[in-house]
């Protein structure tokens, strides 16, 4: 780049030019390509639309060295029904009928020219066409951006139509790098699967799984080569903004964040940041999708395949039935995104009775390989967020028609949850932001090291992001023969020896165990590199059909709801779900000997959407799409029945009318203080959240009669308790929703009994490793008065372990209540026992608190009038800028936007957002 600079300025020096700096006159600024090189994605000469690329041509008949020249190198006719090309062809760039092409903007890498380029009337011995560079045409450019920010920190990016998308990102750059600089640095080190060469060995797990499975520097190369213009334009900006701020560190040590100086001295090297490559853009947005996504990161089906093992050999009578009833497929009482309409197929006969074991050779200990596979993943997950670099989405979000309004106006709400458990990142995983220019007009939240606003609002529409759950990978067990050497990398670890890595794959993809032969086979593999684009044109789009299109490339699994400027309400579930061969069980591993194959090429399933819903709403917390899309194979969690904690929306969205901004938006708080079953048995390897719900409402049908058939005064007494309970896990009230102390005996007796109803129910057969919620289904499934659509094949209620156990469903009830009372011992049991959630900076340690609840990590609450937003309200936990400093005195200094989000986010007190900033 600076090469080619250098030459242009040196060959304007040489001709003694003049160069005026001039606004520019045109809103299409073109990409030029390190080798000069440049596309025109949509031109007209006369009434033809066509595209064309010109390369430069050293010019043998030429008299003056000197001379620039370029030569037509493709060009393609553009129909008219090519609606892809709509967006290109509103502004063509008009070839006049003399052929002298007038360049008014062109963008090489951050400086900004316009020139001509002449016709050439010396044919060439091949005949080509040629333009030459009219010199004394060539000008530089000047294109005004400003940055601007508010009292909380927060960036504004100005410029306007005639800005070009590089110069927009790279402010964007500077602005996230001068803010997040260290987060980054972890970030780009997780897509690179460079962390244990800072960190040591302790992060070289995951640098091994991220290399294992991800893609060599050739071939992100590759596929940004492969990119369209823009978004080129917009990766290199953003990495040429981030090494702006890097420049100024170098050069400014003082500006360089406190965790370079302490992490430096404890490896005895200065440790300064490495300039942004377009590579570590692509590796760590590959890598973020991939968290995200609902089953990349997952390892389901080995895991059922070992639950199917294990039941075999304990119960070989029964082991079908009892693993049916754990690996339902299909329950139509699930609750659902898109509401279940008349005529829609919720019958579950077909969809829950077969299990085909794919022909898998079983000889080998699945049960072994599922939990050395889980250990070294919890190994990983627990390593990195030891140093905050661990991201991982699930979220709420909803979004309410006009005609459930008091405005008439709909409104969405989104909260992605992005930190997990009691302990949250230091700073936030997420930043915000705004931008406007290059054709955007965006605000709206961000994660550093990605040039993209991911979750936003528009003068068109506004949207949210939840996980979804598209099928999207297979594992296939293959034959050793499968297996060719694809590279070998070098791990560089602190204090220790490099690391030697052979990666391995087979056709099907990157290899994950060696015994047996277990290979990776991703549907968005290749895709993700795109991710730019795409949300460039969530940003762009000015329909509902538009919005669709681009929700059609998203290369992950989420759920988007979505309200515009037309009052219109709409859902997507994004993600590529290939098609598999009929036969094929999803839940198991596929064999690798051509039985299981995607078809060639993949035919995906159609998107689950929706638009303008009877019921006048949408809304989920990571819950099923709707009746007519399956589970998702590969995620435990994601097996949905009767009870999911995104009941809390439906049942209030449902019943409430007229609703006011306000109640939309406080609708946050109040899921959030509703929790589900945790304990020590149900598998919360870690402390976590019950996740959000009221069990209560779906065993109180069957646990009360239990009771009252065998009525004692503490058991009646208990019954009373949970008959008053509000439902919420904070006692008190709404008053207390944010920042009360107490948990409510209620809920604390509740969680506490159906625990033991749990424990009595299925540790015998199953011991203590299966997840909380799926249990907890399956003995929805069990209870005769909830009527279930599904039914249990197995009697779990009948312990053939412990004949003395109670064996049936009343007596379990009776039992687990005489037990939970006894070891709670006497009231009140919940004063003081809310609990905080921790922000933990790993070098610092904990920075702050606040009271336990299910928070999101952002939040936008966006009404949308026939204009587009009339009111907006975001937050974020601490602050805009995680920037700390090394004080003269060795102490750390915070930047004075690290706490300033609290008084807004502690309290769910939500901030005004400029409607058009």
């Amino acid at each position: 780049m600076r090469k080619t600079q250098k030459v242009i300025v040196l060959m304007i020096v040489f001709f003694n030019l003049f160069i005026t700096v001039n606004a520019i006159a045109d809103n299409n600024c073109i990409s030029i390509n390190q080798d000069l090189s440049f596309y025109v994605p949509c031109a007209k000469y006369g009434d033809v639309s066509f595209n064309f690329t010109l390369k430069p041509y050293k010019n043998p008949n030429s008299d003056i060295q000197s001379d620039f020249f370029w030569k037509l190198d493709s060009f393609l006719i553009m129909e008219s029904s090519q609606t892809a090309l709509e967006q290109a062809c509103k502004a063509p760039f008009v070839v006049p009928s003399d052929l002298v092409l007038a360049i008014d903007c062109a963008n090489y890498y951050g400086t900004h020219l316009k020139f001509k380029l002449l016709p050439y009337d010396k044919t060439t011995s091949n005949a080509e066409l040629l333009w030459k560079l009219d010199m004394g045409s060539l000008e530089l450019l000047n294109l005004p951006v400003t940055t601007s920010r508010d009292d909380k920190g927060v960036w504004f990016i100005t410029g306007d139509d005639k800005t070009d998308t590089y110069t927009v990102f790279e402010s964007m750059g500077y602005a996230v790098a001068t803010d997040r600089l260290w987060q980054a640095e972890k970030y780009r080190r997780v897509g690179r699967g460079k962390l244990a060469e800072i960190f040591g060995k302790s992060q070289l797990a995951s640098d091994i799984k991220v290399r294992t499975t991800g893609y060599s520097d050739e071939e992100y190369q590759q596929g940004f080569n492969a990119l369209d213009p823009e978004s080129k334009s917009a990766i290199n900006g953003y990495v040429a903004g981030f090494n702006r701020r890097i420049a100024e560190v170098k050069s400014d040590r003082s500006k360089l964040p406190f965790e370079f100086h302490a992490l430096g001295k404890q490896l005895g090297i200065d440790f300064v940041p490495e300039d942004w490559t377009t590579t570590d853009v692509l590796a760590w947005a590959t890598n973020m999708l991939r968290f995200f996504d609902g089953e990349a990161t997952e390892q389901g089906q080995i895991q059922n395949l070992a639950l199917m093992q294990k039941l075999k050999a304990q119960f070989p009578n029964y082991y079908l039935t009892m693993f049916q009833d754990l690996r339902w497929q299909d329950d139509p009482d699930a609750v659902t995104y898109i509401e279940k309409t008349t005529g829609t197929d919720v019958s579950s006969t077909n969809k829950n009775t077969s299990i085909y074991a794919n022909n898998i050779d079983q000889s080998c200990d699945f049960q072994e390989i599922a939990v050395q596979m889980e250990k070294k993943n919890e190994e990983i997950v627990a390593n990195l967020k030891d140093i905050n670099a661990y991201v991982k989405i699930g979220s709420y979000a909803w979004v309410v028609s006009g005609a459930k309004t008091a405005s008439g106006n709909p409104i969405l709400y989104s909260g992605p949850q992005m930190d997990h458990a009691f302990n949250f990142s230091v700073p936030s995983i997420v930043t915000e932001g705004s931008i406007k220019g290059a054709g955007l007009n965006i605000s709206g939240m961000t994660i550093p090291g990605m040039p993209a606003i991911v979750i936003g609002r528009t003068p068109h529409h506004a949207w949210s992001m939840q996980v979804g759950h598209a099928h999207t990978l297979d594992y296939y067990i293959e034959d050793p023969s499968a297996i060719f050497l694809h590279r070998t990398e070098t791990i560089k670890v602190a204090g220790e020896t490099d690391v030697q890595l052979p990666i391995y794959r087979t056709s099907h993809g990157p290899v994950i165990n060696s015994e047996p032969v277990i290979s990776w086979k991703y549907s968005h593999w290749g895709k993700e590199f795109e991710i730019v684009k795409t949300y460039l044109d969530l940003a762009r789009a000015q329909s509902m059909d538009q919005f669709g299109a681009a929700i059609d490339k998203v290369s992950l699994s989420q759920h988007y709801c979505y309200a515009d400027k037309e009052g219109n309400i709409a859902y997507w579930m994004s993600g590529f779900d290939p098609i598999r061969p009929e036969g094929i069980d999803s839940r198991f591993p596929q064999p690798g000997d051509g039985t299981a194959e995607w078809s060639d090429p993949v035919v995906y399933k159609p998107r689950s959407h929706s638009r303008n819903a009877k019921r006048g709403f949408y809304s989920g917390w990571n819950s099923r799409s709707s009746h007519d899309y399956m589970d998702s194979s590969n995620t435990p969690t994601y097996y949905f029945g009767p009870f999911h904690r995104a009941h809390v929306l439906e049942d209030y969205l449902s019943t409430h009318e007229k609703l006011t901004f306000e109640d939309v938006r406080n609708l946050a708080m109040y899921i959030s203080t509703t929790d589900s079953v945790r304990n020590e048995y149900l598998s919360s390897k870690f402390e976590t959240y019950g996740d959000g719900g009221n069990p209560w409402k779906y065993v109180k049908a069957d646990f009360i009669p239990a009771v009252e058939s065998a009525k004692t005064d503490a058991r009646i007494n208990a019954i009373s308790l949970l008959n008053e309970w509000d439902g919420h896990f904070v006692d008190g009230g709404e008053s207390n929703w944010a920042n009360g102390n107490d948990r409510s005996d209620a809920w604390i007796l509740m969680n506490q009994w159906i625990s033991e109803v749990l424990r009595l129910t299925f540790e015998d057969e199953l011991g203590v490793t299966e997840n909380r919620i799926v249990l907890f289904n399956v003995l929805l499934h069990g209870l005769p008065k909830l009527n279930s659509t599904i039914k249990n094949n197995y009697n779990w209620f009948e312990n053939k372990v412990d004949t003395t156990a109670p064996q049936k469903l009343d007596a379990i009830i009776v039992a687990a209540l005489d037990n939970a009372l006894k070891k709670l011992g006497e009231m009140p049991w919940g004063t003081d026992k809310r609990g905080n959630i921790s922000y933990k900076h790993e070098m610092l340690g904990v920075l702050h608190q606040i009271p336990t609840s299910s928070r999101s990590t952002y939040a936008h609450c966006v009404e949308m009038g026939s204009s587009g937003p009339v009111r907006i309200e975001s937050m974020i936990p601490l602050g805009e800028s995680g920037n700390i400093l090394m004080g003269a005195d060795g102490k750390p200094q915070f930047d004075p936007n690290f706490f300033s989000m609290s008084d807004v986010y502690d309290g769910f007190q939500h901030r005004d957002f400029p409607l058009n900033p």
